[in-house]
């Protein structure tokens, strides 16, 4: 007998492989973009050393001014001058005064440098300034 519908149809419902393809790809994405944006704030310098440090995680919700031996001066990873450091630090200071600032520092800077760039931040009310120093669970070399 014929009943018009045959027992081998099942119901296939929805299916998850293209699904759990496009979570993966996802994935992928918001990984590889966490890792370019930290790659770009970090310029290439020989940290000091402290034995007395404070551990701290590392922590992206923060702005980054670097100053590589020769004196030059990054902010977030991009060369600028102290002058362009100090218009883009006052705007930081207003949105955000309680925001903290990281100094990435070479071994071999001019102190004087990093004074300037201390007082800017200063100046500017933002008083939540760490200096990074090398880490050997942080840091490779």
């Amino acid at each position: 007998m014929l009943t018009g519908r045959q027992d081998n149809d099942e119901d296939e419902g929805i299916p998850l492989s293209p699904l759990i393809d496009a979570v993966f790809l996802l994935l992928i994405f918001f990984l590889v973009s966490t890792m370019i944006r930290k790659i770009n704030r970090d310029i290439d310098i020989e940290l000091p050393e402290s034995t007395s440090a404070e551990r701290m995680m590392p922590s992206d919700d923060n702005y980054v001014i670097g100053i590589n031996e020769d004196g030059d001066v990054f902010f977030e990873g991009e060369e600028t001058t102290i002058q362009s450091l100090h218009t883009e630090i006052r705007e930081v200071g207003v949105k955000e005064p309680d925001v903290q600032i990281r100094l990435d520092v070479d071994r071999d800077t001019p102190t004087h440098r990093v004074i300037e760039v201390l007082d800017l931040c200063r100046f500017n009310g933002l008083v939540n300034v760490g200096i990074r120093t090398y880490d050997e669970f942080y840091n490779t070399r």
